[in-house]
């Protein structure tokens, strides 16, 4: 899902790491974590002006739960919630997260 250092970076990653490294609700389970996700993203992609077809809704928000589900899982494999993951974590990663989440909501800022 992520693209190479060089190359753009998927907006779903972006949206992802954003959730995961600031999300502010105490002990939250992991399936409210992916709803809250894909929620941010169809969001985005609805700014865009970019439609999903109502029959395939279903099978595009199947795939992209699996795909978060495996993310949330690799990243924080070793933790047993959230709330553990993110304390690990240092503040100059928040803040380039923080960033790059910034610069992807630009885009659609002038977007009605």
């Amino acid at each position: 899902m992520r693209a190479t250092q060089s190359g753009p970076v998927d907006p779903l990653y972006v949206i992802f790491e954003q959730h995961l490294y600031h999300f502010q609700v105490e002990e939250i389970e992991h399936q409210a974590f992916i709803i809250a996700v894909l929620e941010d993203y169809f969001s985005y992609l609805r700014k865009l002006k970019i439609s999903i077809p109502k029959s395939l809704e279903a099978s595009i928000a199947q795939e992209l739960w699996s795909q978060v589900h495996v993310l949330l899982m690799k990243r924080i494999y070793g933790c047993l919630t959230l709330r553990d993951y993110q304390k690990g974590l240092l503040a100059t990663e928040k803040r380039k997260v923080k960033a790059r989440y910034s610069r992807l909501k630009s885009k659609t800022q002038g977007i009605k």
